[in-house]
């Protein structure tokens, strides 16, 4: 770290921010308390300040909680946690005054001698479990409105399942089970069942015993885990937009509040800072979505024995990587791009030499227009803040800018044929273009014209070094754009976890347990659907076929073996489906597999084989000679995948990029 960016930290370290505490220590509201605070402060020197403020009993013990409406959230602040750490991680609007009317606030809370919370507010959720006990024991009537198992639905059809759905959604009520399985319907709006009393109330609870939760499922995962010592794993699927990354974020929060007893754990508080990296360089605007990940993510808490949390592992997986060279209209490229443009000085500007977002390709292919500049500037301060708690040092923070910066310039590039000569070879450029990549990655001029212009192929007696034609070169640039930023998730994800390992791992060997949250692409149907969706919509088939198995074949199965009386419910077996994609010889990944290593391999071939081996596959629906496409009806619907993106000028082969 130089001498201006050690000075300019401490600067930032010693800069003042007001925190409003709105105190809930009785029924009664009370006035917020404003404390001002520095990035060095702690939680207990807030606390201590709200105390001496507002003259409160200094024999009791008080907690700090961090509420985030907007996702349901309720943390409970260590007392060496900052929370100026934390507000900075907010929205804009909520940074400098934060009200509890813009949903993100602190609370001051009493905590009991045996480390719980003593909440004030129980009375609603008291009545309604005392009501539903009354009822188990038979001394109110039964009275059926829903059912919070839709395996108790006396008529089970299609459309009694989605009105008991929608009649529990009307009231709130959000989850649901099918079995073992717990459906959620996002409501895209705050509800208040995710702070720590939730976590306590399902503790060690047998699933079914309470209204359906998520932290249900996170509490028999958690103890299961201990009872049996055996490895347990949730996975959690849906549409783009149905709330996967929250429901992960909830079942992490409970996992680890289990095992810290209500406080947030240093893997918690390195995951709230990884989150908002993870997305910044994971997520993008779709068509759909304006948040959507475009990776999938499991996330590996490890556990003593005793059930303390150990640390943790993130892995990812399917990055979207073709967005990052097109996009479709009304979409964007990766958040960071954006956040980077739009949020970074004069001085980095000159640093990183970065232009406005519509003078890059990858950036401006449907006439981009920015609307949201100011909200974008400010989640560049908020990434900036998450990776400082990840763990991510000045220096490194512009290496990575310098990195994202190359990616954009590589867009830039061009090529056309050479005008004279017998030379088959391509002309580079912009120069200018060339110089800056080359300084960005810190490589020589002459070596980046080399490979952005010519492949090495290796014969048996020879290596030759042949010139690109124009749509190979493009897809040569695109290619390596594409790997760099493969390549630079790949590290940062790699940081992450070093923050997430448990030092004494290195040192010791310990036995350790361990629950996996797996967070996947839903199913997807674009107007294009290339590659990618199409890995996506598979991993969604073999899901589906887990559920078919567990919750249909499995269930009824066993019925039969104990004898019991029981019709059979039909069910549409999707194993035909997945055989037509993966099941060798014929299975579709296979042969473009096959036909990626044949070096005239065309889009047409690759078409032609699969209608030959297919055609009379009622899973796989050809289309008109001329379309490069074809279709599968896959379990949600038929979708349609191109093979060729783009017009016949510069389309990309699909083949190609497997090669």
């Amino acid at each position: 770290m130089s001498v201006k960016d050690a000075d300019s930290a401490v600067c930032q370290a010693k800069a003042a921010y007001n925190l409003q505490i709105y105190p809930q220590l009785s029924t009664e509201s009370a006035p917020c308390c404003r404390v001002t605070a520095t990035k060095d402060s702690t939680s207990s020197d807030v606390i201590r300040d709200v105390i001496s403020i507002l003259n409160l009993d200094v024999s009791k013990h008080y907690v700090l909680v961090e509420v985030k409406e907007c996702g349901g959230e309720e943390w409970v602040l260590d007392i060496n946690d900052s929370p100026v750490h934390r507000v900075l991680l907010w929205p804009r609007r909520a940074q400098d005054e934060h009200p509890q009317k813009d949903g993100y606030y602190f609370l001051l809370q009493e905590r009991n001698t045996d480390g719980t919370i003593k909440y004030v507010q129980m009375q609603l959720l008291s009545k309604e479990t005392d009501a539903r006990r009354l009822v188990e024991r038979g001394f109110l009537p039964w009275h059926q409105e829903d059912f919070d198992d839709l395996c108790n639905l006396p008529n089970l059809t299609e459309t009694t399942l989605l009105e008991n759905l929608k009649c529990r959604f009307l009231k709130h009520r959000i989850y649901t089970y099918a079995g073992s399985i717990l459906i959620a319907i996002n409501p895209f709006k705050f509800l208040p069942i995710y702070n720590p009393k939730y976590v306590k109330m399902y503790e060690n609870h047998q699933l079914g015993k309470l209204e359906p939760h998520i932290f249900a499922i996170a509490d028999v995962a958690y103890h299961t885990m201990l009872k049996k010592h055996v490895n347990q794993c949730i996975v959690i699927s849906g549409e783009s937009g149905s709330g996967k990354t929250q429901s992960t974020n909830f079942l992490i929060h409970c996992l680890t509040a289990l095992s810290q007893k209500g406080y947030a754990s240093g893997v918690e508080r390195t995951i709230l800072g990884a989150g908002p990296v993870l997305e910044a360089f994971g997520n993008a605007k779709t068509a759909h979505n304006n948040n959507s990940s475009r990776f999938g993510k499991f996330i590996q808490v490890n556990y003593l024995e005793n059930g303390i949390v150990r640390g943790a592992v993130v892995e990812k997986y399917l990055l979207e990587k073709s967005r990052l060279v097109s996009q479709e209209k009304d979409e964007r490229n990766y958040h960071v791009f954006y956040y980077l443009l739009l949020g970074v000085n004069e001085e980095e500007r000159k640093e990183f030499h970065l232009k406005q977002p519509e003078d890059y390709f990858y950036l401006n292919q449907h006439n981009l227009k920015i609307e949201d500049g100011e909200d974008l500037r400010h989640e560049f301060e908020r990434l900036k803040q998450a990776m400082e708690m990840v763990g991510f040092l000045s220096a490194t923070k512009k290496q990575i800018f310098s990195i994202l910066s190359a990616i954009l310039y590589l867009g830039n590039v061009t090529y056309k044929k050479k005008a004279t000569g017998r030379d088959e070879g391509l002309d580079v450029g912009p120069p200018e273009v060339l110089d800056i990549l080359s300084q960005l990655l810190k490589v020589k001029r002459e070596i980046l014209v080399e490979v952005l212009t010519k492949r090495k192929t290796v014969t048996a007696n020879d290596k030759l070094i042949l010139p690109y034609s124009l749509n190979e070169a493009i897809t040569a640039r695109d290619s390596m754009a594409k790997s760099l930023y493969s390549a630079l998730f790949d590290w940062i994800v790699l940081r992450i976890n070093h923050a997430l390992l448990n030092k004494k791992d290195m040192e010791e060997s310990v036995t350790c347990l361990s629950i996996g949250v797996l967070d996947i692409f839903g199913f997807e149907d674009f107007e294009t659907n290339s590659f990618e969706q199409f890995c996506i919509n598979y991993a969604n088939e073999q899901l589906q076929y887990y559920f078919n198995q567990h919750i249909f074949k499995l269930e009824q199965e066993e019925y039969k073996s104990e004898g019991i009386t029981w019709h059979n419910i039909d069910y549409t077996d999707n194993v035909a489906c997945i055989h037509l994609i993966s099941k060798k010889p014929t299975g579709l990944f296979y042969l473009l597999d096959e036909e990626s290593n044949f070096p005239h391999a065309t889009n047409q071939t690759l078409l032609a084989k699969f209608k030959q081996q297919h055609e009379e596959n009622k899973f796989f629906v050809g289309t008109p000679v001329m379309e490069p496409a074809f279709i599968i009806r896959h379990f949600a619907g038929k979708v349609k995948y191109q093979i060729k993106v783009g017009d016949g000028s510069d389309g990309h082969k699909i083949i190609l990029a497997f090669l």
